[in-house]
């Protein structure tokens, strides 16, 4: 399917863009490539002036925030466009005071509904409704971050303070917590939970944590306001945990655990083997991205800009698929 969207050239995220040296202790480079892994490129024929901060999928539609730089302050002017996934445009969305002014947020589809949800200390969120064009101010509430037939997931970023992730059984409404900071997509194999985490205080800090069964992690009163993030840690196994690093993303493909990663040279997909990362596939070009949404069938969307060009687009991911729509 052939997507027509605006995307825009310049940095991707504040998050994304930080600590992309990798630490060789952790990092095994190898040249070989996998040829199992696809890719293949579309072009996005529409640009706008401003760069593509965030974008998911909603009601048939792309959302894409873009944000552009102002003369007189730091802060950046925000604003969302709405597009057909043939590339259409469709109207724009009225962005309030209050998305304005967040420096950190993560776009929700959740419930037929679209939120903006403001990511670190989190204070206030915000609603699109599924038939009007602007966002309305709401009740702060918990919007999940990942869920099952079994658990509702939720989590916090509390930036250089640490960050949780909290499962909330379905059945029996209990509820359990361990550290993992900042999670940033988890992933299911098998009945088992992988959650990769990046945090871009400093150098950079990326992690990966197995869980096996959620209800032998601690127990949780669900407390989401709190500026620290949790400190236990039984029931979690770390399968990496590395400064100088971002893990893009992590995806599964065949069952298997893939890791998309960056370094200053190259782009690569690789596995962990005894707590280090080794790579099993080299990309021809560099490309930085972010996680945005999970779609059907384990698919996933993010947004990316490419080094060479300095140019923006979309990736989904599907299985050891790739496929890039970029500006041209």
């Amino acid at each position: 399917m052939k997507i027509n969207l605006i995307i825009l050239f310049t940095l991707l995220t504040l998050l994304s863009c930080q600590s992309l040296t990798t630490n060789n202790k952790e990092i095994e480079i190898s040249s070989t490539n996998s040829t199992n892994f696809q890719v293949s490129f579309d072009t996005l024929n529409v640009s706008i002036n401003g760069y593509l901060r965030k974008v998911v999928l909603f009601q048939d539609n792309f959302y894409g925030m873009f944000e552009t730089g102002r003369k007189n302050t730091s802060r950046r002017f925000k604003k969302m466009i709405v597009f057909s996934q043939n590339g259409d445009f469709v109207e724009d969305v009225f962005v309030p005071q209050e998305i304005q002014g967040m420096p950190h947020y993560d776009l929700i589809v959740q419930n037929d509904s679209l939120y903006v949800k403001e990511s670190q200390f989190e204070e206030i969120n915000l609603l699109l409704g599924k038939y009007v064009a602007d966002f309305k101010l709401i009740e702060t509430r918990n919007l999940k971050f990942y869920q099952d037939e079994h658990y509702d997931i939720y989590s916090t970023c509390n930036g250089e303070w640490g960050g949780t992730i909290y499962f909330k059984d379905k059945k029996t409404n209990e509820s359990f917590e361990a550290s993992s900071t900042c999670p940033v997509v988890i992933n299911k194999i098998d009945g088992e939970y992988y959650v990769t985490n990046y945090m871009g205080h400093m150098m950079g800090f990326a992690s990966v944590l197995k869980i096996k069964d959620p209800s032998k992690l601690e127990k949780s009163d669900l407390k989401f306001d709190r500026h620290e993030g949790s400190r236990f840690e039984k029931g979690v196994e770390t399968l990496l945990d590395t400064m100088d690093f971002y893990i893009l993303t992590s995806f599964v493909a065949d069952k298997q655990l893939y890791h998309l990663y960056s370094d200053e040279n190259a782009t690569y997909i690789g596995q962990i083997e005894n707590g280090k990362i080794k790579p099993i596939h080299k990309f021809d070009f560099i490309f930085h991205a972010h996680f945005n949404q999970h779609l059907d069938n384990g698919k996933q969307l993010l947004t990316c800009n490419f080094k060479d060009s300095e140019k923006s687009g979309i990736l989904i991911i599907d299985g050891k698929k790739f496929q890039f729509y970029r500006q041209k």
